[in-house]
């Protein structure tokens, strides 16, 4: 079964509040009481201003095989280096939510932690050539992937991969060990205030054994 979704056939044409739901089931979600996180519709998707939070669709949940991938626009340079990308196994959201997310910033590096309500743990943290950095006006446009089987997942940026993890290593504390951990809610996450734009939102399952960055 193949499963696409386009974001931007769902958003409406209002900005959605913090602590709001978002059009047709989507939900911003931010870390804590003091922060700020707003969305707004744009012609391939949405723009989101603010954070640190997340933005989701609580029935966006899929099984491996599978894929989501998302291209961010970086609008102008924040006030620090932050940290925005794709989550994914997204779990226990409407209490203490669990997820792994891959995130770039503008110094050219990318993070791949685990978040189990407030505790987050770093699985890898490293510069990579294939993620472009903002250019005098603080713009930068990169494209993110996690690719989701069975045995391993793959972190791609602009198309490389810049990481590869098994599913079933002892990860955060071996909190993250079992397979069906994987699977779960995907969605888009950003770790401080930031403009940012995401086009052309997907996710897919399954999806062909040569597309896949393993």
């Amino acid at each position: 079964m193949l499963r696409r979704f386009l974001l931007v056939a769902l958003l409406a044409l209002v900005a959605v509040p913090i602590a709001a739901q978002g059009p047709a089931g989507w939900k911003v979600l931010p870390d804590g009481g003091n922060a700020t996180l707003s969305v707004m519709p744009t012609e391939k998707g949405f723009q989101l201003a603010g954070g640190p939070g997340i933005f989701f669709n609580p029935m966006n949940t899929v099984k491996p095989i599978y894929r989501v991938r998302a291209t961010f626009t970086q609008l102008k340079a924040p006030a620090k280096n932050t940290y925005y990308g794709l989550f994914f196994g997204g779990n226990q959201m409407d209490t203490s939510p669990e997820y792994v997310y891959l995130a770039i910033a503008a110094d050219g590096s990318f993070i791949i932690r685990h978040r189990a309500g407030t505790h987050v743990d770093e699985m890898d943290k490293s510069l990579h050539y294939a993620i472009k950095k903002p250019d005098a006006s603080g713009k930068a446009v990169n494209t993110l992937e996690v690719q989701v089987a069975p045995t391993a997942v793959s972190y791609l940026v602009n198309g490389a991969v810049v990481d590869a993890t098994p599913t079933r290593s002892a990860i955060a504390g071996q909190s993250f060990t079992v397979t069906e951990k994987i699977g779960g809610v995907v969605g888009v996450r950003v770790d401080d205030p930031i403009d940012v734009q995401v086009d052309s939102f997907l996710f897919q399952s399954p999806f062909q054994l040569n597309d896949r960055g393993q």
